[in-house]
């Protein structure tokens, strides 16, 4: 069992494009619309998928296309204007289609 790990079920919030870095390697960012447990809240979770699995995840990339996500927490920080600034986003290891 990896300390790391995130399990997510939700929807997408918008459609997600295909993008590549400077090297050629495919990637995508979306937020994924989660709602809370007994609650009338959502949560919208940043997430980032690399190589095959965001090819994989471009084929059903539709805003309220519903999945099933596992992942890790990546917290990245930096600083502008003096003032540190801090990010966190799922990385995307594998995910489940759940509205084919």
């Amino acid at each position: 069992m990896k300390n790391n790990s995130v399990h997510l079920i939700g929807t997408l919030a918008r459609d997600i494009e295909l993008s590549k870095n400077s090297k050629g390697n495919s990637f995508v960012r979306f937020s994924l619309a989660c709602i809370r447990d007994n609650k009338p809240f959502t949560d919208f979770i940043n997430c980032i998928a690399f190589g095959e699995v965001a090819n994989a995840l471009c084929k059903h990339r539709d805003k309220d296309t519903a999945y099933e996500i596992n992942g890790y927490i990546r917290i990245s920080s930096y600083e502008k204007d003096g003032k540190k600034t801090y990010s966190t986003i799922v990385v995307v290891e594998s995910f489940t289609l759940l509205n084919d």
